[in-house]
């Protein structure tokens, strides 16, 4: 018999089975079942009877993916999730699922992270309730976290990989929310890079920053390389290939820089300290390593 799955604990693991609790929705999903017999591990219960059997009752159920179909009453109506989590989130959802040209069991499971994702985002728009942004100039840092989204959702679109553009987002967000930005400069063309997959909440928020016109007659943001660029790197420095510190160095540093540079940390004598080193090997923007005997 199918049973939906919100009644269901433990769905999709070998353990899932329904509680008394679980039991009492799905009788009032499907009153044709009102006066069940369940046959459990612990015994056979009448379902008039089950009323104080909550620790002991477990019916065992069997978590299996198919398509949805009126016939085994496992359809999900789009109009109970909007109602619960709004437009966005099911957009959002649905395109996070998968890959676009593959199929995808619905599982109600991870709409809850994008709900949450939705709450971050407008979260860095506002200081409690007040809508803050500053006109401050933005920082290199939080430039190019800005345009290596706007890169990776571009390129994502193109090849329709929704689900990877959706989580550039994400690590966007929480890279902005680390650096408190609130520049208008960096979360104006977020917006707008968000606008089709989250429609609603950016017309709104596109609203609330001033503008009378609509966020989706916008021209899309484009990246600029040059807020790709680092301008630093920082090279994890080993002895003998056992990471022992880290020290940055310009990008562009040459290599007899670099390898003058390490020779004279505090930290790297501290390992050298009486031993003869045989070389020194460094491969650029990624480590360098000393060897010693």
């Amino acid at each position: 018999i199918p049973v939906h799955i919100d009644y269901v604990d433990a769905y999709g693991s070998d353990t899932s089975h329904l509680t008394v609790d679980g039991i009492n929705k799905f009788l009032e999903w499907r009153p044709n079942y009102s006066n069940p017999k369940f046959i459990t591990a612990n015994g056979t219960y009448e379902g008039s009877k089950l009323d104080g059997k909550t620790e002991e009752f477990k019916f065992v159920t069997k978590s299996e993916v198919g398509k949805m179909s009126k016939r085994y009453y496992n359809v999900v109506n789009p109009d109970d999730v909007i109602e619960k989590y709004g437009a966005d989130t099911f957009r959002l959802y649905e395109m996070f699922l998968g890959p676009i040209e593959q199929s995808k069991p619905w599982d109600m499971q991870g709409i809850e992270g994008v709900s949450k994702f939705i709450r971050k985002f407008w979260g860095l728009y506002f200081d409690e309730e007040n809508l803050s942004l500053s006109d401050d100039a933005p920082t290199k840092e939080e430039l190019k976290v800005l345009h290596q989204t706007i890169k990776k959702v571009s390129e994502d679109i193109e090849k329709f990989s929704f689900n990877t553009a959706i989580s550039a987002f994400m690590i966007c967000t929480n890279e902005l929310r680390k650096m408190n930005c609130n520049k208008r400069a960096v979360l104006t063309p977020l917006a707008q890079l968000l606008s089709p997959f989250a429609p609603f909440m950016t017309e709104e928020l596109w609203s609330l920053l001033g503008h009378s016109d609509s966020i989706h007659t916008q021209d899309y943001p484009v990246y600029e390389e040059a807020h790709l660029k680092d301008d630093s790197f920082e090279y994890p420095i080993c002895i003998n290939g056992k990471k022992r510190t880290t020290n940055s160095y310009p990008a562009d540093a040459s290599k007899d820089d670099l390898e003058k540079d390490v020779m004279e940390l505090e930290e790297v004598q501290k390992w050298i300290d009486g031993k003869n080193v045989v070389k020194i090997i460094v491969v650029p923007k990624r480590m360098i390593n000393i060897v010693v005997k």
